[in-house]
């Protein structure tokens, strides 16, 4: 994998603000109650004052993701395996996992500087850039994985938004002919993101179960191991014990591929 950092301070988006999902809003609520309580925020503004004058930009953690990392969706932030990882992509896996970063740091203060104020030698920019980074490589690996299983054709970001268009093309085509359709009756590209990669995970799992070893004598080393007193005999549980070596050997090695 290979870096393609960024040029430059970041600065702050040109066109609106990215909004944020309405189950983020009850989040910030909280954090921002619990900075209050324990003082943070005038902490914070204090600090933003000096930050303000060298320059860095006063960012409260209500910012967007796209300002405070400094990043547009046409970027090519990472390569992998010689794929691209586009901004839209870290930027999404930003938003979800931007709420535990905040919360990771909420002690020092919600307000202006937030992004910018170190914690023991990193700020929650950072810790915000190496997570989403990260989630957004490990999809890029599941789905150039899923690619050569046959399950995929494209796996850049234009193929995900194609992919996403024709699902929610299909739902609404689906609600006009009074056809019954499962789950919600269009996607946003957060929990379609989502939903795709756990139908990429269980049909890449089956597939990798293929390469474990899911022998009787394993299964019952793993019952013998981790049953509790008063646990179901290992014939009701045999079949629970198979799918958790599954997914732990599929996510195993999904993990590996991703960090290689």
């Amino acid at each position: 994998m290979t870096s393609t950092p960024a040029t430059g301070r970041p600065r702050r988006a040109s066109g609106p603000r990215p909004r944020f999902p309405a189950r983020g809003r009850v989040v910030w609520a909280a954090l921002a109650l619990a900075g209050v309580l324990a003082g943070g925020l005038a902490a914070g503004v204090a600090v933003a004052g000096e930050q303000a004058g060298g320059g860095v930009p006063a960012r409260t953690a209500s910012a967007g993701v796209a300002e405070v990392l400094g990043m547009r969706p046409g970027d090519t932030v990472v390569t992998f395996e010689g794929e691209p990882v586009s901004g839209a992509e870290v930027l999404r896996a930003a938003e979800t996992v931007r709420a535990e970063v905040i919360s990771e740091f909420a002690a020092q203060g919600l307000g202006p500087g937030f992004w910018d104020r170190p914690r023991e030698g990193v700020t929650p920019a950072r810790r915000l850039r190496e997570r989403a980074v990260r989630a957004a490589v490990l999809d890029k690996a599941r789905r150039i994985w899923a690619r050569e299983a046959g399950l995929l054709a494209d796996v850049s970001e234009q193929g995900f938004q194609r992919e996403l268009a024709a699902e929610n093309a299909r739902r609404a085509q689906a609600a006009r002919s009074g056809r019954p359709i499962p789950g919600v009756p269009s996607y946003d590209q957060y929990t379609y993101a989502r939903v795709r990669a756990a139908e990429l995970d269980s049909a890449l799992g089956k597939l990798h179960a293929a390469t474990l070893d899911l022998s009787e004598r394993r299964l019952r080393d793993r019952y013998a191991r981790t049953a509790a007193p008063g646990a179901p005999p290992f014939d009701q549980v045999r079949d629970n014990i198979r799918r958790q070596l599954v997914i732990e050997g599929y996510e195993r090695a999904l993990r590996a591929r991703a960090a290689s």
